[in-house]
């Protein structure tokens, strides 16, 4: 027997596991394991999101500097607007970024050390130096306008449990600084 409740999955053949089921849960937290990361929002080119198999959230990518420069994909993508058959895209009119850095307390949630609004490029070096050998969050997301009124779209994100009510969340993107 296989059903889902509000709160567990149960598997069960008269007490005892069903192999066909458990084959299944195994081929499905595999191919989700070697998948790529899952990301929403504004994709992140530097620090790169890496991920190991079957982790949950992103790894802690260790940066360059202390000041690491962020980059991100633009809003919005090319090949986007190619495939805007309304045209909505076509009428966005202004486009900033708004970046923002937490550094971690106990690897998920964190302290805000860096904020920035009103960025026009999609990437940033950080004005302020960052302690070294220490774990941080970060995310970006895009302001813009259609037809003179102001819209955003998500906080980029990447892990698996990827929609979160509030920033910073485990999901955030991850990168550690050098030592020096």
């Amino acid at each position: 027997m296989f059903r889902m409740t509000k709160y567990k999955m149960e598997i069960s053949s008269q007490g005892r596991p069903v192999l066909g089921v458990l084959l299944r849960v195994i081929i499905v937290a595999f191919i989700a394991g070697c998948g790529g990361v899952p990301v929403v929002g504004l994709h992140p080119e530097y620090p790169p999101v890496e991920r190991r198999a079957f982790a949950l959230y992103s790894d802690f990518v260790v940066v360059d500097s202390l000041q690491p420069t962020f980059s991100w994909e633009p809003f919005p993508r090319p090949e986007d607007l190619k495939v805007d058959e309304e045209g909505v895209l076509k009428r966005i009119e202004v486009v900033t970024y708004e970046l923002r850095v937490w550094k971690t307390l106990a690897g998920e949630s964190g302290t805000l050390v860096y904020t920035r609004e009103g960025l026009t490029v999609p990437y940033h070096q950080l004005e302020d130096s960052l302690d070294p050998s220490s774990q941080y969050l970060w995310t970006v997301r895009a302001h813009f306008t259609i037809d003179g009124r102001l819209h955003f779209i998500e906080w980029g994100l990447a892990g698996n449990l990827l929609r979160a009510q509030t920033v910073p969340n485990p999901s955030c993107f991850r990168f550690k600084t050098p030592e020096k």
